[in-house]
């Protein structure tokens, strides 16, 4: 029997879940934003019963807010205590009968609402607040801004236990899943810019957007147009607003503790040599990847290729409950391999099973060259438990290679794990970028492969103050204070008390950047550090970034904002990155130069975790919101029957079907035939004589657009020097001292260079450009007379603006849609 929605089984009969509603506020401010999610739980059973229900959360948001509103007549407002501590009590109100509401951490993106004791017929709000840094998106001047709404089935199981879960409330295997949820999404987004927004867009969601809100061009409203259920798919919005890219830097001022803290963003862009490397692709063809990311994934891997650089050494690796590699080794990129590869990338099938990610990277880390610097891209969809396991893997073999490895990640699908590929990109050193069923993902595979290309920046360092006291002589050795539990008269429970850190471990810093490590500077890629100052410790007006690359040393000055913000926004953000520095052991205490060497226990970690959760009011690990509603004896009355629990279902995709994808003309694998080009060129002649004029003034050529699928057949036809054999043109006087063979090679490859500039450049420079640079610098080679180059790239170009034209005419009367 199939059981849909908000049901559950008890004693073969169907129970209703009592989950009702679930709405989402959103506040966009620039890069940061704020958000509330608001679920309504109402008992209409005739049993007082406890809820159960998990939700995702985006890996480097910070839930700040918790509060439970009852029968609309009272709130409760939760707040943070240590885990353990959290569960006692809550578990205590339950069994007293009282009202009781528990926020707790199952995994970095995955948290569970428990809303116990709901009385017959009473209703429950409960609404969590967070607030999360927003990625830059692919285009310039844009931020991208992500709901999950999915909580996808993870391989394997869940690490938790009874014993290793730290006295939590979790069940975090017993989610029952279903393939429909009859609860609905209603979300209201208020975008407010510092500068004029340009553009609002959805690629997940149809919505309505209201622009220029009382006159101001800054401020815009989103709503949803079509009525969705919560579970769907995760949603995701894009804004484009002037000037958002530009380095900037605030202070906001917490009144409650009395510090400031600083938060350094920007967007650079900059070019560096490029140096030889070893490129390794990852790619997961594991049931989870079903057809379409499988589609997107090889697409992906097929541009990637294309666009390599002819002195690298590459590597394909398919994985999934196994592993296997194109190659043995990594070889040279040549005409012999590369069509081995694009061979692999057409045939890919979601067909290996479970999706075993540690063991497919550990045989990565054991080949990789020792004689250049690596990069890894894993494509997947990151379905995993093990995420700790394998953030570990990849830190230690980043360490011991000394930044000659880094890993990017390319989380592929509509509900991806962003906390494998967040947190793996983070210990590699690389960085992440996401694409949806619905996305273009070309400009963000590109400009990830040109920055891979590219040595990494080092010997970063922030000038916060006037006196760097990130590297101060005169350090205050105090221990951390810990909190001791409270032990009872009527329990002879032994408790395991939080033990001091070693007295030599330096614990207290005066200047808390976060994260401590600086993250590696892309092109093209948002930059965020954050700094906590110490009580009456003063920022710079002037921030300064400095590093050294290949080419030289990089600076950067920017102005601090004078205007001060007052709030607790940007310092739960940065506390958020030091809890995320602590988990991952690249901390102060972990990192700064008076503890090498020394041994970190987790006690420590998790007395400086617990401090910052109860400090900045945020749910972590170790830390969770738990809120009481003290009833009356008449209320107790009513509700002294244990409660029945109720596990809310989560939706789950369908993973029955794994048909091909590719039994249809695929787009890559298009091939043009000597027969197509010349009577492309006969075309073209006629046209020549039909336009006399053609030659002696400038073509305006009026096209179709040009969509992303024109590339991929374009790419198609290039083989591996990038030339169009069995083409010939009118220019061999040009070039009569060469042999019919290198005088076809030229030609094709200076029409395949002039097609890239005029017909894909006005929409996809960033995605062709790397082609562009490998046909050009082959053709200059090929020729090596600067004069000639210049006259047959001319007539290439005035070739193609004419066969653009024929090939319109041709399109508009035939009623086809695209050139090629």
């Amino acid at each position: 029997m199939q059981i849909y929605g908000l049901c559950f089984i008890v004693e073969q009969e169907i129970k209703p879940i009592p989950l009702q509603n679930v709405a989402v506020e959103a506040n966009i401010v620039d890069m940061i934003a704020e958000v509330t999610i608001i679920q309504a739980y109402k008992n209409i059973e005739k049993d007082t019963i406890e809820a159960l229900y998990k939700f995702p959360i985006y890996e480097a948001a910070a839930i700040c807010g918790f509060e439970a509103e009852i029968d609309g007549q009272r709130k409760v407002k939760g707040i943070v205590k240590e885990a353990k501590e959290a569960a006692k009590e809550y578990t205590e109100a339950i069994q007293e009968g009282h009202g009781a509401y528990l926020l707790e951490s199952e995994s970095e993106e995955v948290f569970q609402c428990s809303v116990g004791n709901i009385i017959s017929g009473q209703t429950v709000v409960i609404k969590i607040t967070y607030v999360t840094e927003l990625k830059h998106d692919s285009e310039s001047e844009k931020i991208r801004f992500v709901l999950p709404t999915n909580i996808a089935p993870r391989y394997g199981s869940s690490e938790y236990s009874s014993s290793s879960n730290d006295g939590k409330i979790l069940n975090p295997d017993i989610v029952s899943y279903s393939n429909k949820a009859d609860f609905y999404l209603e979300l209201a987004v208020t975008c407010r810019m510092t500068s004029t927004i340009q553009n609002i867009e959805s690629p997940s969601h149809k919505i309505s957007t209201e622009m220029n809100i009382d006159g101001n061009p800054k401020i815009s409203k989103i709503t949803l147009t079509e009525q969705i259920t919560y579970l769907e798919k995760d949603f995701i919005l894009v804004v484009k607003s002037k000037d958002l890219d530009q380095p900037r830097a605030f202070v906001e001022y917490n009144p409650e503790i009395q510090t400031n803290c600083i938060m350094l963003t920007l967007v650079p862009k900059f070019s560096l040599n490029t140096t030889i490397s070893e490129l390794v692709f990852v790619v997961d063809r594991s049931g989870s990847m079903n057809v379409e990311p499988m589609k997107k994934a090889a697409q992906a891997l097929e541009l990637l290729l294309r666009s390599l650089p002819e002195d690298c050494y590459f590597n394909v690796v398919s994985f999934g409950s196994y592993y296997d590699s194109l190659f043995p080794k990594s070889e040279l990129y040549s005409e012999t391999s590369l069509s081995k590869a694009l061979n692999l990338a057409r045939t890919m099938k979601s067909n290996y099973g479970g999706t075993e990610v540690y063991n497919v990277l550990e045989w990565v880390f054991k080949n990789s060259r020792d004689d250049m610097p690596t990069s890894i891209f894993l494509i997947t969809d990151g379905e995993v438990w093990n995420v700790d396991q394998i953030v570990e893997l990849v830190s230690k073999h980043e360490e011991e290679k000394n930044d000659d490895l880094r890993l990017f990640s390319l989380g592929i699908g509509d509900s991806v794990s962003h906390n494998l590929v967040e947190s793996v990109a983070r210990a590699g050193k690389g960085y992440v970028q996401f694409v949806t069923n619905d996305e273009r993902m070309d400009k963000k595979v590109i400009g990830m492969l040109k920055n891979a290309l590219k040595p990494p920046i080092k010997d970063y360092n922030i000038t916060w103050t006037e006196v760097n006291l990130l590297d101060e002589k005169e350090l205050d050795m105090t221990p951390i204070e810990v909190d001791k539990p409270t032990i009872s008269f009527m329990s002879d429970d032994n408790m395991e008390p939080l033990s001091p850190p070693p007295s030599d471990i330096f614990t207290d810093i005066k200047v808390q950047q976060a994260p401590y490590i600086i993250p590696p500077i892309y092109s093209g890629v948002r930059f965020i550090v954050y700094c906590i100052l110490e009580k009456n410790i003063e920022p710079c007006k002037v921030i300064t970034l400095k590093a050294t690359s290949q080419d030289g040393p990089m600076k950067l000055d920017i102005p601090l904002d004078p205007v001060t913000l007052q709030g607790s926004k940007i310092h739960r953000l940065a506390a958020r990155k030091l809890i995320q520095d602590l988990n991952d052991e690249k901390s102060f205490i972990h990192k700064h130069p008076k503890n090498a060497n020394k041994h970190i226990s987790d006690s420590l970690v998790k007395g400086h975790i617990i401090k910052l959760g109860k400090t900045y009011n945020l749910a972590s690990k170790y830390t969770s919101f738990i809120a009481t509603d003290e009833r009356n004896n008449e209320s107790l009355s009513e509700s002294q029957i244990i409660p029945q629990k109720r596990e809310v279902p989560q939706l789950i995709a369908s993973y029955a079907s794994y048909a091909s994808y590719r039994d249809m003309d695929d787009l890559c694998s298009y091939s043009m035939s000597s027969v197509m080009v010349k009577s492309l060129l006969a075309n073209s002649e006629n046209l020549v004589e039909e336009s006399p004029q053609a030659s002696r003034q400038e073509v305006n050529v009026f096209h179709i657009e040009p969509n992303i699928e024109n590339l991929f057949e374009f790419l198609g036809l290039q083989s591996f020097d990038d030339g169009f054999n069995n083409f010939k043109q009118e220019i061999e006087k040009e070039l009569s001292e060469l042999s019919e063979k290198e005088i076809e090679e030229i030609l094709t490859s200076c029409i395949a260079i002039a097609y890239l500039k005029i017909v894909m450049f006005d929409d996809f420079k960033d995605e062709c450009e790397m082609c562009y640079e490998k046909a050009e610098k082959v053709f200059k080679k090929m020729i090596g007379n600067n004069e000639k180059e210049k006259i047959i790239i001319e007539k290439a170009e005035e070739w193609i603006k004419n066969w653009v034209i024929l090939m319109t005419r041709s399109c508009g009367q035939s009623g086809q849609s695209k050139i090629l």
